[in-house]
């Protein structure tokens, strides 16, 4: 973690020390699915309010969600997967990663017009919209600035709604959401790994998630086979793998 943000990272990390230790320990029972479906509030998260594209990022809810968004895909596959999901709207954001990933491959004289990457985040969406047919619906601010999510959403329904009204009321915390409906696996492992990756990382709770305290991959499956619990937690597993202990992977069936 970086520095100057070592007291605000651990305020954040402890706020959830309660409600991991009581995810830890039905992990370790084998409850944890079966305790969050039985949430009374649990619909509500499945009430998407948009569905306007995001990034995977916590701290940009709700709607519809793909890293950047969507500005490290092929161009002609992002505007296939817009179209493909009725998506309304495209939005970018401060400070994201993927933005920062595809802007460092500029070339140099373009990258002095962008000046930084969140401005070339906001041309990239511009652009991307246009080309989809839907409107640009702003850029939105990312608070505070580093990650403050414990877990990512892995999820088969494409309607896990991360705003945090709705999961404050249904006792979840905050969480990065990879919208694998809408995703091939390949594509949405990649989004979970860089979910674990930045969470793990300078720009999240860096050494404070370690096998003692891990980082939570929580699988929403169907009742489909093409997405159901089993298949996703295959695929959630696979990329848990690479973390040395420091991932875990639990699951639940979606009410919907």
């Amino acid at each position: 973690m970086e520095d100057h943000n070592i007291s605000a990272v651990l305020e954040q990390f402890r706020s959830q020390d309660r409600i991991f230790s009581n995810f830890y320990d039905l992990h370790a029972k084998g409850k944890l699915g079966e305790f969050i479906e039985s949430l009374p509030d649990i619909k509500l998260l499945f009430q998407l309010n948009d569905r306007h594209f995001r990034c995977i990022d916590e701290r940009t809810p709700g709607g519809l969600h793909a890293a950047g968004p969507l500005i490290l895909m092929d161009e002609a596959k992002a505007i296939r997967l817009l179209r493909t999901t009725r998506a309304e709207g495209l939005y970018s954001h401060d400070g994201c990663g993927a933005a920062g990933l595809a802007f460092a491959n500029v070339e140099e004289s373009k990258r002095n017009f962008y000046v930084n990457s969140d401005n070339y985040g906001m041309f990239y969406a511009k652009e991307l919209a246009k080309k989809a047919g839907i409107p640009y619906v702003g850029h939105l601010p990312a608070h505070p600035h580093f990650h403050v999510a414990r877990m990512a959403v892995y999820d088969g329904s494409g309607n896990f709604d991360n705003s945090e009204r709705k999961l404050k009321i249904a006792g979840l915390p905050p969480c990065f959401v990879i919208s694998r409906r809408w995703h091939d696996a390949a594509d949405a492992k990649n989004e979970l790994g860089i979910a674990a990756k930045i969470a793990t990382g300078d720009h999240g709770y860096g050494s404070l998630i370690k096998e003692k305290a891990p980082f939570l991959f929580l699988v929403v499956g169907m009742k489909n086979k093409d997405f159901s619990l089993h298949k996703l937690m295959d695929e959630a597993s696979a990329v848990a793998s690479e973390f040395a202990g420091k991932v875990i992977v639990d699951g639940f069936v979606a009410p919907v």
